[in-house]
C-alpha cells in the first residue's frame, strides 16, 4: 500500500545535527544505529525520524546548506 507522507529535513548548524522527519507521532524508543545515526520509533516500531550527528562529516557543507525542505514521500 502506498501512503503519501510529508518528509521534513532540518539542520542545526550549532549542534551540527540533521533530523529527517518521516511521520508524526510520539517517540516511544530511540535506537542507536551507529555513533552518528539515531532512529526514533513509535510504540509499534515504525520509524518516525532519523538524526544524523556530526552531519558535516557525513555530507559536504554545500549539500548541508541546501537542506531544509518538505517533500511528499511515497512509502
Amino acid at each position: 500500500m502506498i501512503k503519501n507522507v510529508n518528509m521534513k529535513i532540518q539542520y542545526d548548524k550549532i549542534a551540527d545535527a540533521m533530523y529527517i522527519y518521516f511521520k508524526k507521532g510520539a517517540v516511544a524508543q530511540t535506537k542507536k544505529i551507529s555513533n552518528r545515526v539515531l532512529l526514533d520509533l513509535d510504540k509499534e516500531g515504525n520509524v518516525l525520524g532519523m538524526e544524523l550527528l556530526v552531519a558535516s562529516s557525513q555530507m559536504s557543507k554545500k549539500e548541508i546548506g541546501k537542506v531544509s525542505f518538505e517533500a511528499p514521500v511515497y512509502a
